[in-house]
């Protein structure tokens, strides 16, 4: 047999003689513990039933309130809360489940906007949910329709062949799940066009970083600096900490000229994870020692990062990092 453990709070202690006589009247035939707090009542009890006529004896006194299971809005004070939960998980119906005793609601019903606004990124969309007066010419009924327009304001729009709605909300709530069809194709389409934007935007810079690091694999020095600024700043990072710093195109010219540039001569691999942040690009490369490096296995495969930055299609700066 299923037990249910009933708990009820009683937030204004004043009504705890009325609760419990409610309670009482019931003739539930099992203990009822009542705990007394500084702010509430608390009474709890388990039965083999739900005592589902509970509720209705409690609104027969408090006619002014209703119970719900929904606070989204909140805002209103919560009177008493009744909570049944069944103890026993091998029921196929596991209930649980909290009202709320609130003060009835006299307000008009809540006017919305038929407009949605939707955010691809930070680019505001503008749908809407068009709505017009409706009735079932069989019955006389009278209703909500909606329209087959989502992305304009149209009350001239072709009907949408659904059903007559009730309300305006619940035709509004239907037509909300409807558009996010329409909104899924755009933000697809949208994503779509801002990749192929992207890659155009970065199709430059992946170039000339691609031809530098190729120029550095044949020790092409014209090629290495062909794209590079006039006040080119090289420097190269280990462990965080610069150990070399060179200023203007000519010093690095002499630079990769000397025996020094680890980085020419080799078979450097370009990673395939670029990092793009405002004007700077980030990447990672992979080669194999010089024959002639004693100190490193020529099998031990090595990476660097290289940070470019790039302003009107010159490089200005290069950070290699070790």
């Amino acid at each position: 047999m299923v037990e249910t453990e009933v708990t009820i709070l009683i937030n204004r202690k004043s009504d705890i003689d009325i609760i419990r006589q409610k309670v009482a009247d019931r003739k539930i035939q099992v203990p009822i513990y009542i705990l007394e707090f500084e702010n509430h009542y608390q009474l709890n009890f388990v039965s083999n039933y739900e005592e589902w006529e509970l509720d209705s004896a409690i609104l027969e006194f408090f006619s002014d309130y209703e119970f719900t299971t929904n606070l989204a809005r909140g805002g209103k004070e919560i009177r008493l809360q009744i909570s049944r939960y069944h103890s026993d998980f091998a029921y196929e119906d596991i209930l649980d489940e909290t009202k709320y005793l609130i003060k009835k609601s006299n307000a008009k019903p809540e006017k919305f906007s038929s407009k949605i606004k939707v955010l691809f990124d930070n680019n505001e969309q503008d749908y809407f949910v068009n709505i017009i007066n409706g009735v079932n010419k069989t019955t006389g009924e009278q209703g909500y329709l909606l329209l087959n327009e989502f992305k304009n304001k149209n009350n001239e729009a072709e009907i949408l062949k659904d059903k007559l709605y009730k309300t305006r909300k619940e035709a509004f709530n239907s037509g909300y799940f409807k558009l996010q069809e329409f909104v899924n194709v755009d933000f697809k389409n949208y994503t779509e066009n801002k990749k192929k934007e992207i890659n155009k935007q970065q199709k430059l810079p992946r170039k000339l970083i691609r031809d530098f690091i190729k120029s550095c694999n044949n020790n092409d020095i014209s090629g290495i600096l062909k794209n590079l600024g006039k006040n080119v700043i090289f420097e190269k990072r280990i462990n965080w900490e610069t150990v070399l710093l060179i200023e203007g195109k000519d010093d690095f010219r002499k630079y990769v000229e000397s025996s020094n540039p680890d980085f020419c001569g080799r078979e450097l691999k370009i990673k395939s994870s670029w990092d793009f942040n405002k004007s700077t690009v980030t990447i990672n490369v992979h080669f194999f020692p010089k024959i002639n490096d004693e100190q490193i296995p020529t099998n031990t495969l090595q990476s660097r990062r290289f940070a470019f930055e790039i302003n009107e299609n010159i490089i200005e700066s290069i950070i290699e990092k070790n």
